[in-house]
């Protein structure tokens, strides 16, 4: 598996129509706070679905399990339909396909095998594997994120990541300087983050800076998201990671959304936010570019 054969692949199922992704998209910027959003307006994600906002609301259920194990488009367990969208496997862990509500070219998701493995779940050396396993068969920069738990952002509840080209601006820019030139972007939540050297990017390495950010994120999260006193026992803390072959960040969150149109995912926390309409945009210029960040994630 290498990038030009990814592109071909998702060029074909958006040529199909079985992968939705606007050619004409358009990026609107606005400046708030010092920071500056990127809002990607795309009509592919018009009719995206999201997850309800409590758990028992969820629509899917142990019937939709036994039903995916017989019409064969998703794995025992999953909520996400994979028959048609493969792109290969990676590791033979996991299976990388294309999404089929995109904004980028390409934009994939990397699932686990075994479809019973939750997004509200840490994620693990296999998952970490699986991710630097195809960042590092790219031939241009890209991203690997993950949504953790509905606050996090989560759309599906089968344990994913997703992947795309790197976008050329967003809060990170600063990990991509040198140290000693990098100016830290003054965002209004708490996020932690590490210049990866090359003793952190061995499967065991990136565990260990995981584990790190991720209990640093803990201890100022911990309880404080929307849904924490109905989140299952094996839950992790609500929030995002970030990955490139130079930086990982982790960033807690408190809940998903502002309301039912201002909600983002790992990479919206980075000021890089898709929307579907022109009216999203201007609904979240009018409620607060950086104070809705900072609901949405821990402030500082």
């Amino acid at each position: 598996m290498d990038e030009s054969s990814i592109l071909s692949r998702f060029d074909d199922l958006v040529r199909s129509g079985a992968v939705r992704y606007d050619e004409n998209q358009e990026t609107i910027r606005h400046t708030a706070g010092g920071l500056t959003f990127r809002f990607v307006l795309t009509s592919a994600l018009v009719n995206k679905p999201t997850l309800p906002p409590h758990p028992t609301h969820s629509t899917h259920s142990t019937q939709d399990d036994e039903r995916s194990e017989v019409d064969g488009e998703r794995r025992a367990g999953s909520d996400i339909s994979t028959k048609g969208y493969e792109i290969g496997q990676v590791d033979g862990t996991h299976l990388l396909i294309a999404n089929k509500f995109c904004y980028a070219r390409p934009h994939l998701v990397l699932l686990t095998c075994d479809g019973h493995r939750r997004q509200h779940e840490p994620l693990d050396k296999s998952d970490l594997e699986a991710a630097w396993a195809v960042l590092t068969s790219m031939s241009s920069d890209y991203v690997a994120f993950y949504n953790c738990g509905r606050d996090g952002g989560c759309s599906r509840l089968h344990k994913h990541m997703q992947l795309l080209p790197k976008p050329d601006h967003s809060f990170a820019d600063f990990l991509d300087a040198e140290e000693d030139e990098a100016q830290p972007a003054a965002v209004p939540f708490h996020w932690f983050y590490k210049r990866l050297t090359a003793d952190d990017v061995s499967p065991a390495g990136l565990v260990r800076i995981y584990t790190k950010l991720l209990a640093q994120a803990t201890a100022v999260g911990h309880g404080l998201a929307d849904h924490a006193d109905t989140a299952p026992q094996d839950a992790a803390c609500p929030h995002n990671l970030i990955l490139t072959r130079r930086w990982m960040i982790v960033i807690p969150r408190r809940r998903a959304a502002v309301n039912e149109e201002a909600g983002v995912n790992a990479l919206g926390m980075l000021g890089v936010i898709a929307v579907a309409t022109k009216p999203e945009v201007d609904k979240w210029v009018r409620q607060g570019l950086t104070e809705s960040l900072r609901k949405l994630g821990v402030p500082k």
